[in-house]
């Protein structure tokens, strides 16, 4: 299963306050939840997983472990800054085939308001459950 890890983190935190600094404010999508005065030494990358418990898909924004998860898409001075939505395969997938109840490993950063601005945001497989078959006792003669 494909994870990426938090090796990269320096530089998607530096595209990240960039974009909060130069862009605010934007019009549209999760960019107007986007706080202006943001300190980076109040921010911190955040990896974790849970399961999705509401999408405000207005906003393009995810509830996960109680904490709003904001899914970005913008350029900045040529540079396109989106947050890597994928299933558990790595592949691409679309924010409007997420759905409450999913498991979803988030990377991203957290503000000091306890939102996360998400770098990636993938799809996990939730365990199957074995059907169990009965079968009948026969007595044993």
């Amino acid at each position: 299963m494909f994870k990426p890890h938090l090796l990269n983190k320096g530089r998607w935190v530096f595209r990240i306050f960039l974009l909060l600094i130069f862009v605010w404010p934007l019009p549209g999508g999760a960019a107007d939840q986007l706080i202006s005065d943001l300190d980076p030494d109040d921010s911190d990358p955040v990896e974790f997983s849970s399961s999705i418990m509401e999408i405000r898909y207005d906003k393009e924004v995810l509830v996960v472990a109680e904490q709003e998860v904001m899914i970005i898409d913008l350029t900045i001075r040529g540079e396109h800054l989106a947050t890597m939505l994928t299933n558990s395969e790595g592949d691409a997938i679309l924010f409007e085939s997420l759905a409450s109840g999913q498991t979803v490993l988030v990377q991203g950063v957290k503000l000091a308001d306890g939102r996360v601005v998400a770098s990636m945001v993938q799809l996990l497989e939730t365990p199957r459950l074995r059907r169990r078959t009965v079968r009948k006792i026969h007595p044993v003669e």
